[in-house]
């Protein structure tokens, strides 16, 4: 399944959560998604944690943080601050395709980390046609 794909089954899922979409790839399939209640972080990489953590402080709603893997290794101190709050209306997901894939697609050594946070946030590992 594609992110786009993967995007689109959330949004389709979860009609009624804020879905909050970082920087780059993410935000832009999430742009055409229609979805009644989305944001979309443009400008800054890895800033969705504190965003959603924000956002899920003031409102009972689901919030659902959308991250790609090289944008959450930028803030991966985000994290922290997220679990301390344990906000049982704040969802984590990372997509991981190993690769800054909006900014030439360099790898990440998100696999390096990946073990240590799957019990706190969810991970979808984006597999493309061959």
């Amino acid at each position: 399944m594609t992110q786009t794909e993967y995007i689109s089954i959330l949004c389709k899922n979860n009609p009624d959560a804020v879905i909050i979409g970082s920087i780059g790839t993410i935000s832009y399939d999430l742009k055409d998604i229609p979805h009644e209640n989305k944001i979309l972080i443009k400008g800054a990489m890895g800033a969705v944690l504190g965003c959603a953590l924000g956002y899920a402080m003031n409102t009972d709603k689901q919030v659902i943080a959308v991250i790609g893997d090289g944008a959450f290794l930028m803030k991966m101190g985000s994290l922290s601050t997220i679990l301390k709050h344990k906000l049982p209306n704040l969802r984590v997901i990372i997509i991981n395709n190993n690769a800054y894939k909006s900014c030439g697609g360099q790898g990440t050594n998100f696999s390096a980390i990946q073990d240590l946070i799957k019990d706190y946030v969810e991970i979808f590992t984006e597999t493309l046609p061959a």
